[in-house]
């Protein structure tokens, strides 16, 4: 079973876009940091959840907690290097509490994805 859950802050506001079919994808990438002392790292998440009217909440800075299925990607970069990487195809995504210099008075929200939608 391919399920993987992350927890960090959105390093950029959400984009969102239609495509041929009509399938509304939303896309954003978290900052989820690991380790401690000398060996604490922070890795880049991208994420693709096939859901509208989530830009206005994903903006960049929040915390968020996001569920789904782990993707490889291979492509070919300017300088013809092969590349490799990984975005979660997101099923759920928990908004958390606080933002940075902020208390925030809201209740948690989550939104699930259609569990029977296929990753794109």
């Amino acid at each position: 079973m391919n399920v993987c859950t992350f927890s960090g802050r959105l390093t950029r506001d959400c984009e969102v876009r239609t495509t041929q079919s009509g399938t509304t994808i939303s896309s954003f990438s978290i900052a989820v940091d690991g380790g401690f002392g000398e060996h604490k790292r922070t890795d880049f998440i991208n994420c693709i959840f096939k859901r509208e009217g989530l830009g206005p909440h994903l903006t960049k800075g929040k915390p968020v907690m996001v569920s789904g299925e782990l993707q490889t990607e291979k492509w070919t970069d300017k300088s013809g290097n092969e590349r490799t990487g990984f975005s979660i195809i997101c099923r759920d995504i928990d908004f958390q509490q606080g933002d940075r210099g902020q208390q925030q008075a809201a209740p948690q929200e989550q939104y699930t994805g259609r569990k029977d939608m296929d990753p794109f």
